[in-house]
């Protein structure tokens, strides 16, 4: 599956934009990577595992990243904890209800 996310700008400094890209290719679910005009399009399995989505959680919370694009990632298997409202990432990614 490939998604497109747009780049996290600023970068505060050339150590943090290397964090950013090392916790990327850290993550299980991410099979690969390259930029493009409108940010990054990112290679991801199909479907994405929890622990990975955790993580694309924590590095778009952590990076300014609009959230939206994580909603594809709901399921059946996953709605009870990404879909709680009582999250601190609920409204950046599925709006307020």
């Amino acid at each position: 599956m490939k998604i497109i996310i747009g780049e996290p700008i600023p970068f505060f400094s050339n150590g943090d934009e290397d964090s950013f890209f090392y916790w990327l290719k850290s993550i299980d679910a991410v099979q690969g990577f390259v930029g493009c005009p409108s940010g990054l399009e990112i290679t991801l399995t199909d479907p994405v595992d929890e622990h990975s989505l955790r993580e694309l959680i924590g590095l778009a919370t952590r990076y300014g990243l609009d959230m939206k694009w994580l909603r594809q990632f709901r399921n059946d298997a996953n709605k009870l904890w990404f879909d709680d409202e009582t999250t601190y990432w609920h409204k950046s990614v599925f709006g307020s209800n």
